[in-house]
């Protein structure tokens, strides 16, 4: 008597599809559920777009492709139109794969459910290439993200190395956990200096970071930097209290900094 459905919100990640064709396969192979719906978009592809059928069969592959077959999108999200579109449909249960801002939304639909007394199940699956969600220890994606992130810092190094005083600088993602940045640099083994959003740090004076690279370089003759891109925000111009679709606060560019 099961019919589910799936959506996926906010930035893309790594193994999205995959999680996507498990969801399918469990309910499928395990359950005994025949209907499995795939909601296009995110939230808003709820009440504005279409949805797809996903069998074992359509799903068998998508693990081979990048991103998500069902579309992504920021925002969009109305929990009275979405509930509704849940109650025309006569779904009862709904996987939503999204970082923090998409569970505060799984959480407002949830509520809304059991205030219009539905039987629904809505199961909310931590997305996070940043591993910043609290209640796991590490999130599908993130291995995949150190992995390649290295890449970049191998780069930096080989160039770094070719010129007198090179920095290579690496930027990675990290709006307020640098794990991937501290990740990288531990399995780098070629990184002088990692800057995470958890560790203030200042320029100037005895013990800044000035202070530090101009010693590197006397040393070295070259270093590599990685950064996450929430590090040194108080440090970059006046802040901005402008926030994206998904309610994040928007950062200031420590690349150009």
């Amino acid at each position: 008597d099961v019919r589910a459905c799936i959506v996926t919100c906010g930035g893309l990640c790594p193994g999205l599809n995959t999680v996507i064709k498990e969801i399918v396969c469990g309910l499928n192979f395990m359950y005994g559920v025949t209907e499995v719906i795939g909601v296009d978009c995110g939230f808003r592809g709820f009440y504005s777009r279409n949805t797809v059928s996903l069998t074992p069969k359509s799903v068998s592959d998508i693990h081979k492709r990048g991103g998500t077959i069902l579309g992504t999108s920021r925002g969009g999200h109305d929990t009275s139109k979405i509930v509704d579109n849940i109650q025309d449909r006569e779904i009862n249960q709904v996987y939503i794969i999204g970082g923090d801002g998409t569970q505060k939304g799984a959480s407002a639909i949830y509520k809304e459910i059991r205030r219009r007394g539905l039987k629904v199940a809505v199961a909310g699956i931590p997305k996070t290439i940043d591993n910043d969600i609290p209640v796991i220890d590490k999130s599908f994606g993130f291995d995949t993200a150190v992995e390649e992130a290295q890449r970049a810092i191998n780069a930096a190094h080989v160039e770094a190395t070719s010129v007198e005083n090179g920095i290579g600088l690496v930027k990675l993602m990290g709006r307020y956990s640098g794990f991937i940045a501290m990740y990288a640099t531990l399995a780098s083994r070629d990184v002088d200096c990692c800057l995470i959003p958890e560790s203030p740090f200042y320029l100037e004076g005895k013990g800044g970071l000035y202070e530090y690279i101009a010693k590197r370089l006397r040393e070295n003759g070259h270093m590599v930097i990685v950064i996450a891109e929430g590090a040194g925000q108080d440090l970059v111009a006046e802040s901005t209290e402008q926030e994206d679709a998904s309610g994040n606060k928007l950062l200031k560019d420590v690349g150009l900094w």
